[in-house]
């Protein structure tokens, strides 16, 4: 779908519509679109990483964690309609979370 590639997202198709998907440093912007309408418009944040050596029963190994967050907005929506609604949703990052 072109809005997409405009917004700049690498699209893909899919049974019954399209996804898209940005990255834009920690934070993954995702798009759902079926050809009926339904959207749904992800956001995963990666807020922390940590990993540190843990010997786990008596073997030595590493040990790791991500913390993340995942924000959706699901609609029905025309395809008029898709780019202000993207933009719409990559703004509501709270200030400073954004690269």
């Amino acid at each position: 779908m072109e809005v997409l590639k405009a917004l700049g997202y690498e699209v893909s198709p899919i049974e019954g519509g399209v996804y898209g998907e940005k990255r834009r440093g920690g934070v993954v912007y995702q798009v759902f679109y079926a050809e009926k309408g339904d959207l749904r418009l992800r956001r995963k944040r990666f807020l922390k990483e940590e990993a540190r050596p843990l010997a786990l029963a008596g073997v030595a190994g590493q040990w790791a964690a991500r913390w993340e967050v995942e924000e959706n907005f699901f609609a029905v929506a025309g395809p008029e309609e898709l780019p202000r609604l993207v933009l719409a949703f990559e703004r509501l990052d709270p200030p400073g979370e954004n690269p």
